[in-house]
């Protein structure tokens, strides 16, 4: 049997793959793995906020990149993100419907 996916929907969406700094630097630096960063991500005047954490339940895990639903939002207005050694950053991301990969020190 094949199955199609025909589902007329046509929101949009954004992941973020974060990576820390530890593997540049000394401490304090966060994770490489990123888990702690808290990220809010502000589209069409509504604000979302994703946390990487690391396992979820006995024997399991969750995805490590934060992911967003956008709806019918084409532009995304602001990314903040709070690292675990305590620094912000707001981001700018190339587009929507992907997953983008934002590095610590990258932003402003």
């Amino acid at each position: 049997m094949l199955l199609r996916n025909v589902n007329p929907d046509h929101n949009h969406w954004l992941e973020l793959k974060l990576v820390g700094s530890c593997k540049f630097k000394a401490s304090p630096c966060s994770p490489v793995d990123a888990v702690g960063t808290t990220v809010s991500v502000t589209a069409n005047g509504m604000k979302q906020r994703g946390d990487v954490i690391s396992g979820g339940s006995y024997l399991s895990s969750n995805d490590p990149r934060p992911h967003f639903g956008l709806g019918t939002a084409i532009k995304i207005d602001d990314i903040e993100i709070h690292w675990p050694d305590g620094k912000v950053e707001h981001v700018a991301v190339p587009g929507i419907d992907r997953i983008a990969t934002i590095t610590e020190g990258a932003g402003k």
